[in-house]
């Protein structure tokens, strides 16, 4: 079961982007870029709205007009990291917030891991824009 604020547009054909949360300018810009593109040919941009890539992806979707899904480690009311409250909000607007676990669940080392099956499992395929050797 998925809980969802927004409206998430499972019939769609969806990509996902995803990286380090430490990521380079270069990585950033490029995961703002590809997302952009993808959003821009009609595909949902998918990722899990941490810090660094995942924010970027969204950015780019979003800024480009296009739809984005984020795949939370929590319940989808709980904004984590605390500085994307301005994008959990644009994302209930222009796409969706989703999550297996209900409203109120507070976010936790082992979800976040998990919920990664989620995010490549609502994609037609993953793309690793920037990751650590």
């Amino acid at each position: 079961m998925l809980f969802a604020l927004g409206e998430p547009d499972f019939t769609r054909p969806a990509v996902a982007l995803v990286g380090t949360r430490q990521a380079s300018e270069y990585g950033l810009a490029m995961a703002g870029h590809l997302a952009a593109g993808l959003a821009r040919q009609g595909l949902v941009v998918v990722s899990g709205m941490d810090s660094g890539i995942d924010t970027a992806a969204h950015l780019g979707a979003l800024e480009a007009g296009g739809r984005t899904l984020a795949v939370l480690g929590c319940g989808p009311d709980v904004v984590y990291p605390k500085a994307n409250a301005q994008l959990h909000a644009r994302l209930r607007q222009q796409g969706a917030v989703v999550a297996e676990y209900p409203l109120g669940h507070p976010p936790d080392a082992g979800t976040f891991p998990r919920r990664n099956r989620l995010i490549s499992g609502l994609s037609l395929g993953t793309v690793v824009v920037e990751a650590p050797a």
